[in-house]
């Protein structure tokens, strides 16, 4: 007896030392520009990048299987279990995982391309976040659970999602010459499947295929942004250590020969002629110098394409866009074709230039254009943690984590030789996959159907259905967020110039990364601007195509000399100019954005060629769903009379204004109309303030607009409803719907709002409305709502948007009336408001952790004469809302008398 008790003693003991023992942590392998590469005894491997102060972290699993992994006869599988790997695990049911993510402000989305899968989560800088991410990963790779119910339901889901592909006309030609390519395999097989063979994917199939690659040595764990390195090790050696490397080797998918051939889509309302050449794996050397093309041959104004096809009128626009997978690809050279203009013109034309290397190779002012304007890309990628996940987790997916910020050096050391032997061989070697995508415009088919005006249909009214799991019981720390918030604000310089424009400037010392910038210009008032949408479109576009001083070439060439960039878009009565700079650079971008805004040459012939590219695109209709549901919906919703600047104007009516714009009103619009007085100007970043201000007062301080200025407010409109159904040829549909009420960032109700609107649909998978139309009646892929409360005035809405399948248009619209009739008749529950409030906080503490975010929100502060104290006082107000002030707001806002709804899709008219 005494031997059994001993002997039980020493088994109790041993089991509680193997229980406690440290995890191993990985093995360190290689460490490269501030990245580390690790890996466990099990096969994981694991980058880490860590950059303070950042405030996000940005986590991708990536398990180095895609598509090219399907099984014969079940294209698709892979894609499949992407979707399958949120419907639960041993430990927990798909809602949970869904629930207790969102909970914690973890961002988080999944995708699958030919060679790889890919988890991507981001949240803002927290271990506890950090660890509640790994263990649910690592629970992923060893214990996932579904039911064949939840198969049958995910199936009609992702026939949603093929059929919105399918209903793109551009990337149906892509997938199609793929296909014409590689045939029914490899890189021809849609990632997504096709309708047939995923019906045939069994349970066991797909478990078989997650125990076949999801395993810790074929996944790659990648974490950038602000973490404790030595933390997220031990961290991750105790949640992957313990899980089995395979004990079979993932087979190598075999690649075809490639193929050559020619395509035809008849398919929306643009032409396009794409063709397409094969280039070798995405790792071999040669790809860094045919990296260059894109730039040579399709760069604006330069591009040898864009000069040839664009200029001349034969194309409305050129792309050329190099696809390298990890063990071929190819390189795609097109042109959108100009009304009038046959693709077999085009082609003659795009071929001649491909073959004119020979005549003419590739000059050393080409190479160096190319590779000035690529210069500057990878300190910008390697000082933002979410585009560094991004290249480093796509890099990954072709067997070199370091190949694509490598490659930026390698293109950097390139020698003309280099460049002009790989580009003869590239046009030499075969012939290409040459692809045409034929107009199939249907006016008819855009005419919209009979108005209506529906009731919604009966429902249960029971709030509790929609209850969501618990939160935590640990609320966001809101008084130090608030803390927080006010720490960026009296970080802030805010002031004015000499002429009254407003100022915002952030600067941060040693700030890794850009100087961002976003100018607000505000011109004319409603009178003085009747009649001229036209050429203030106009005028805003041509601005950055040459001054008195500079060509179009020449201000582009100099702001990829400064390792800067700025954009120039007008609308209406307002231009919007957004530039990053590096730190050294920014006095002279904002010299060289001052000459372009004050200076412009508008040259006749570049309105010109403006001209034809616009009446060009005026003239294709949109062709899918989505677009045409817009088209209508603006049609619905805008009501001012004709002339004003605020109303939409129909394509036809816009080519026939544009046509009559000459030079002359071009610059009396802009010698009359532009000026600074009334804008706003924030700036971020590593710069100096007071040397800052000075130079924007020099440059800014006395330009002043000629025509006086009054801002234009909208106010709330009472509307009877509307249903309107519209006529596509596309096999899917689209739905948009828009709840109009009276109401402000300033109403008593704004706190409130922003959560119904969060609880009804917010969220594709976690909304009222995304697990009835999804999860619920597999009627949609994709859903999403918002809201729009305006900081003057009071026209407030909240739209939702969803695609849904063919002929189910009507019954998506009743969904949607009667989950809004529910929630303002039996209101929310407790369990929601605390879910939402949590979220809602989370996400807004997270956004405001990336500086770019920050700069978005102070030009529109400048404008209303706020603060981010704002943000506080919108946090307190989540804070304290209850659910009797929830209710007493859906019960008055949520009405179905207030909501505009637009149908579009095959079979949808009545």
């Amino acid at each position: 007896m005494i031997r059994c008790i001993t002997l039980m003693l020493l088994l109790l003991l041993s089991a509680s030392y193997v229980y406690g023992a440290e995890p191993k942590l990985p093995e360190p392998l290689k460490a490269w520009e501030g990245i580390s590469e690790y890996r466990l005894d099990n096969g994981l491997s694991i980058l880490l990048a860590p950059k303070a102060s950042t405030g996000t972290v940005h986590v991708d699993l990536i398990y180095r299987t895609g598509s090219l992994a399907d099984p014969i006869a079940k294209s698709g599988t892979a894609h499949f279990l992407e979707h399958m790997m949120f419907k639960g695990t041993k430990q927990r049911t798909g809602d949970q995982l869904v629930s207790g993510l969102r909970k914690r402000g973890i961002h988080f989305n999944a995708n699958t391309s030919f060679d790889r899968t890919r988890y991507s989560a981001a949240f803002e800088s927290d271990m506890n976040s950090l660890n509640y991410l790994l263990a649910l990963e690592a629970e992923r790779m060893t214990s996932l659970q579904f039911s064949p119910e939840d198969i049958s339901n995910e199936l009609e889901v992702i026939h949603q999602e093929i059929t919105r592909a399918k209903d793109q006309p551009l990337g149906a030609l892509g997938e199609s010459m793929l296909a014409e390519a590689w045939g029914e395999t490899a890189y021809g097989r849609p990632v997504l499947g096709t309708f047939d063979e995923l019906s045939t994917i069994t349970p066991e199939a797909l478990h078989q295929f997650y125990e076949n690659h999801y395993h810790p040595d074929n996944a790659t764990l990648v974490l950038t942004g602000d973490f404790n390195p030595q933390e997220a090790l031990e961290a991750i050696s105790l949640h992957f250590s313990g899980i089995t490397r395979s004990q079979q080797a993932t087979p190598e998918p075999t690649l075809p020969e490639r193929r050559n051939g020619t395509i035809r889509v008849h398919q929306g309302n643009t032409s396009v002629l794409a063709m397409g050449y094969g280039i070798p794996a995405a790792d071999d050397d040669s790809n860094t110098a045919l990296a260059v093309l894109a730039d040579i041959f399709a760069g604006e104004p330069h591009g040898r394409l864009y000069q040839t096809l664009v200029v001349p009128g034969k194309a409305q626009a050129v792309f050329a866009l190099q696809q390298a997978f990890q063990q071929g690809g190819q390189y795609l050279f097109g042109a959108i074709l100009a009304e009038g203009n046959s693709h077999q013109e085009a082609q003659q034309a795009l071929a001649e230039q491909l073959q004119e290397l020979r005549l003419h190779p590739v000059s050393a002012d080409e190479l160096e254009r190319a590779k000035t304007g690529m210069r500057f890309l990878k300190p910008r990628i390697m000082s933002d943690p979410a585009a560094l996940s991004n290249v480093l987790s796509e890099s990954v997916a072709t067997g070199d984590w370091q190949l694509q910020l490598r490659r930026f050096d390698d293109i950097e050391a390139l020698d003309l030789q280099q460049v002009r032997k790989q580009s003869e061989a590239l046009f030499s070697s075969e012939k290409p996959v040459i692809g045409y995508l034929i107009a199939q415009s249907d006016a008819a088919a855009q005419k919209p159907a009979r108005q209506q005006t529906r009731k919604p249909a009966n429902a249960p009214r029971d709030a509790t259905k929609h209850a969501s799991p618990a939160p935590p019981e640990k609320a966001p720390d809101v008084s130090s967020f608030n803390a927080r918030i006010m720490e960026i604000e009296n970080g802030i310089k805010r002031s004015t110039l000499k002429n009254g424009m407003k100022l915002a400037l952030r600067p941060l010392p040693g700030a890794p990364g850009v100087v961002q910038g976003r100018l607000n210009l505000r011109f004319g008032d409603l009178e003085s601007l009747r009649n001229k949408r036209a050429v203030s479109d106009m005028a805003g576009t041509l601005l950055i195509r040459g001054t008195h001083t500079r060509s179009h070439q020449e201000v582009v060439d100099r702001a990829n000399q400064l390792g800067a960039g700025f954009s120039m878009v007008p609308n209406g009565n307002m231009l919007t100019v957004k530039f990053e700079s590096p730190p050294d650079s920014l006095p002279e971008l904002l010299a060289l954005i001052a000459d372009v805004l004050q200076h412009p040459a508008f040259p006749q012939q570049e309105l010109d060629l403006l001209k034809r590219q616009r009446l060009q695109a005026l003239q294709t209709p949109p062709d899918t769903p989505a677009h045409v549901a817009s088209l209508e919906m603006h049609r619905q919703v805008n009501t001012y009379p004709a002339g004003d600047i605020r109303r939409y104007t129909e394509p036809q009516e816009m080519r026939a204004l544009i046509e009559t714009v000459t030079r002359e009103d071009v610059l009396d619009f802009h010698q009359s109309f532009y000026g600074a007085q009334h804008g706003e100007l924030a700036i971020s970043g590593d710069f100096d303030p007071e040397k800052t201000k000075a130079r924007l007062d020099s440059l800014f301080g006395s330009w002043a607009s000629k025509t006086p200025y009054q801002r234009a407010i909208a106010s709330h409109q009472k509307r009877k409803p509307v249903r309107r159904a519209a006529r596509t040829s596309t096999t899917g549909g689209y739905y948009i719907g828009r709840l109009y009420f009276p109401a402000s960032g300033d109403s008593e109700d704004a706190a409130a709002l922003f959560v119904l609107e969060h609880i009804l649909g917010r969220h594709p998978v976690a909304s009222r409305l995304g697990k009835r139309l999804r999860e619920q009646e597999k009627l949609t892929y994709n859903l999403r709502s918002s809201l729009r409360l305006p900081t003057s005035g009071n026209a407030a809405r909240i739209s939702i948007e969803g695609d849904f399948p063919a002929g189910q248009g009507q019954r998506f619209a009743d969904i949607v009336k009667e989950e809004i009739a529910r929630m303002a008749e039996s209101g929310i529950s407790q369990n929601e408001l605390d879910v939402a409030k949590r979220t809602i906080l989370n996400e807004r503490s997270q956004y405001l952790k990336v500086d770019k975010n920050i700069q978005n929100i102070l030009t529109g502060q400048l404008r209303e004469g706020m603060t981010l104290a704002s943000w506080v006082e919108r946090n307190n107000a989540f804070t304290s809302l209850t659910v009797d002030d929830v209710n007493s707001a859906a019960r008055h806002y949520l009405s179905e008398e207030n909501l505009i709804e637009v149908i579009v899709g095959p079979n949808e008219t009545e």
